[in-house]
């Protein structure tokens, strides 16, 4: 059997949250897809059931109970949902390298097998990237997101100092284990979107190799985007966070001497 379909030491992290429409389909695909490694769902107690559905695939036969872990929580956010989820992979002694993704089918999963080919020769990080030659986003993408997109990238490349990372805000990305626990990640201070910059940017600093790899992002096939005002506004001061240390302590300084 090649080693293009028997990966044991992958594990594809994926947070969810009422994602029913999707989570069965593409746990299929993921299974069919490669036969060693494995799916770790982090559900945040979705009220539509994504859980259960993920159980019924489980049932299914004993390699997908092997091959398919579920750990939920309550909802605190994206960035909380993938540090509860990579801890648990983290756990796995066997786990050498972690893939994130979204639920949603707006990433190929076909992909997943070149970001983690990128990591097992030289590089430490491969990002499905949108924003490189060859990368595209679906035109059905709303305006909205787009413009949000292109915005936090800019940010995150000008103000945070990512600036050699063309796509800063993608979810797509395999990572090697041994850079995820140099870095701390579950210490990470954010638990919503901007999760993936501080994600990036702490990575980098324990330098990291980091390529990106052209990717098709599609329109996701069911439910709806989680994307919040409350994200928005974490992500803005996240990003002036990174770019400056300093500016941390200081509100840390303001919020504890309010309260005193």
């Amino acid at each position: 059997m090649s080693e293009s379909n028997h990966s044991p030491d992958v594990c594809i992290v994926i947070p969810t949250y009422n994602e029913a429409g999707n989570i069965q389909p593409l746990l299929h695909r993921l299974l069919e897809l490669d036969t060693g490694w494995y799916v770790l769902i982090a559900d945040d107690d979705s009220p539509d059931g994504t859980a259960k559905l993920v159980d019924q695939v489980r049932s299914e036969s004993a390699d997908y109970t092997a091959r398919i872990q579920l750990s939920s929580g309550p909802k605190r956010g994206l960035g909380a949902a993938y540090k509860r989820g990579m801890a648990a992979a983290l756990d796995n002694p066997a786990t050498q390298i972690i893939v994130q993704m979204d639920a949603d089918f707006s990433h190929n999963p076909t992909d997943i097998l070149r970001l983690i080919k990128c990591v097992r020769s030289e590089y430490d990080i491969a990002i499905g990237s949108r924003y490189i030659a060859a990368g595209s986003i679906d035109e059905k993408w709303q305006r909205l997101r787009r413009i949000l997109s292109g915005g936090g990238n800019w940010l995150a490349r000008r103000i945070a100092g990512i600036h050699k990372v063309h796509d800063c805000t993608s979810g797509f990305r395999a990572i090697r284990r041994s850079v995820l626990e140099r870095a701390a990640v579950n210490k990470l201070p954010v638990n919503g979107y901007a999760f993936q910059i501080a994600l990036l940017h702490r990575l980098i600093h324990h330098d990291a190799r980091v390529i990106e790899c052209p990717i098709h992002f599609s329109q996701r096939i069911s439910g709806e985007t989680k994307l919040g005002i409350s994200d928005v506004v974490e992500f803005f001061f996240s990003v002036w966070m990174l770019r400056f240390p300093s500016v941390r302590t200081f509100v840390k300084f303001i919020i504890t001497g309010a309260s005193g």
